[in-house]
């Protein structure tokens, strides 16, 4: 019975990242709530990330007990240049039944995008499905050396000029 109420919790919890807010019974929220604590509880230190260095020890290994994925949302960019023998799945797709079927459930699955905000909602989604799944810790820029983008450098900008209060 609790098998079931955390799984019915993870797929709650999936289905509530989709961008709205779900309405939930007091019972319902409770199992969500109970599910997450235990799921946050279980996080290692490395926060299931590692480093560029440790992926690249792992590809220059030869070994074949992980794959790479490159979930940044413009395939643009995967094919102007990404992580070699990284497959291309875009992150709002990796739940896709025909995407999962492209991931090994007996191997280690490292995910990158830009910066990380979108590997780490797909690694989270998949660590709920039971995949080993891991992001490249600051994503494809820890991997790279580039320039930042227009939209952080105009961040950066904007955060200077607002001076938001810091304590």
């Amino acid at each position: 019975m609790k098998k079931m109420y955390v799984c019915v919790a993870l797929c709650l919890s999936v289905v509530g990242m989709a961008g709205a807010a779900m309405a939930l019974t007091d019972q319902e929220f409770e199992v969500v709530r109970s599910a997450a604590e235990q799921s946050l509880a279980a996080v290692p230190d490395n926060g299931y990330h590692v480093t560029a260095e440790e992926l690249r020890k792992k590809i220059e290994s030869g070994n074949q007990d992980f794959v790479v994925v490159d979930v940044r949302e413009k395939e643009e960019k995967y094919k102007a240049g990404h992580i070699p023998g990284a497959i291309y799945i875009n992150f709002k797709d990796i739940v896709k039944k025909e995407s999962l079927a492209k991931l090994p459930k007996d191997k280690d699955i490292i995910l990158y995008c830009n910066t990380g905000h979108e590997e780490n909602k797909s690694l989270s989604s998949l660590r709920m499905l039971g995949y080993n799944a891991y992001g490249l810790k600051f994503g494809y820029a820890s991997w790279k050396k580039a320039k930042p983008s227009e939209a952080m450098l105009a961040t950066l900008e904007n955060a200077d000029k607002a001076n938001y209060p810091v304590e």
